[in-house]
């Protein structure tokens, strides 16, 4: 009997345990699933508070009233939204280094600026001439196909126009290091030859200047830190009423890219990045259209980058 009811009590405990651990697992579970649910939670509202900062700079870069435009140079702009605290940095394509148009020297000059030495750039330069022009002839330092051939590359060059400036960092002799550099300041969508020194960050600006990235960055710093009427919007473009009304800031391009950063009082933080191609202003058009999206929240910030 005795050994009955050790076995039973023995029995017991080992149950007692094992419910025990049960119950510690499904707790454990339960705090993991509300962790992540509040974490899900999170995200989503920093990425609607990013994403509010987009609409609102659509808004603003539309606003018939030019002292409360928002001037796409690159400045900052912030505002609350949500709880979230919000930064919004536009940046007109007219003021970058369009890939398809820029002349020779704007393209040297640019990669100059952003560290190369002048051999590496004028190669570099070639080399982006040889991807967008359509023979198969190289430049004296470029690259046509065979060259990307024998280094063994997985792709050749397009022989006609770059379709986004992410392809920048294909073309022949481009680093990882440089193109994060260049990533910000080239486009495909302004057409222009050189850009828009108006709305030109320092490295584009230093292309139209001779490559001195540290005159040009003082010289954006300066315009950056101007109100928004000194010098961006010509007289003519302040319209009276019942004037057709200006599509975007100091009368620009159309096309902007425009990146936005929310973080959250516990420090959730979401970034986006949109290009939108902005419309006219009168009824029954949409106001823009998107022409790319991306959602960068984790990708690491390079050091000491500038818009």
């Amino acid at each position: 009997m005795k050994r009955v009811r050790g076995a039973a009590l023995l029995f017991a405990m080992w149950a007692i345990a094992l419910l025990a651990a049960l119950l510690a697992g499904i707790a454990l579970s339960a705090r993991s699933e509300g962790e992540a649910a509040r974490n899900a939670y999170a995200q989503a509202r920093a990425r609607y508070a990013a994403e509010a900062g987009i609409a609102r700079a659509v808004d603003a870069l539309r606003d018939p009233d030019p002292a409360r435009r928002w001037v796409p140079d690159g400045r900052s702009y912030r505002f609350e939204f949500d709880d979230a605290r919000v930064q919004v940095n536009i940046n007109d394509t007219s003021g970058q280094v369009d890939l398809n148009a820029a002349t020779p020297e704007v393209l040297k000059n640019l990669f100059l600026a952003a560290g190369a030495d002048d051999p590496g750039a004028q190669a570099l330069t070639d080399a982006v001439q040889d991807w967008r022009d359509s023979d198969d002839i190289p430049h004296p330092n470029g690259a046509e196909a065979e060259t990307y051939r024998r280094a063994g590359l997985a792709w050749l060059p397009r022989n006609g126009p770059f379709r986004s400036s992410d392809e920048l960092a294909r073309v022949y002799g481009m680093t990882d290091a440089l193109y994060r550099k260049l990533a910000d300041a080239v486009t495909v969508y302004s057409g222009r030859n050189f850009p828009d020194e108006s709305y030109a960050g320092p490295l584009a600006m230093a292309a139209s200047r001779g490559g001195d990235l540290g005159a040009a960055a003082r010289v954006v710093a300066a315009r950056r830190a101007r109100p928004p009427l000194q010098g961006n919007i010509p007289p003519q473009a302040i319209q009276g009423a019942g004037a057709p009304q200006i599509p975007v800031a100091g009368m620009g391009g159309l096309t902007q890219e425009i990146r936005a950063v929310a973080v959250l009082p516990d420090g959730t933080r979401s970034v986006q990045e949109a290009i939108l191609r902005l419309t006219t202003i009168s009824g029954g058009l949409r106001p823009y259209t998107v022409l790319g999206w991306r959602d960068v929240s984790n990708v690491a910030e390079e050091p000491g980058s500038s818009r």
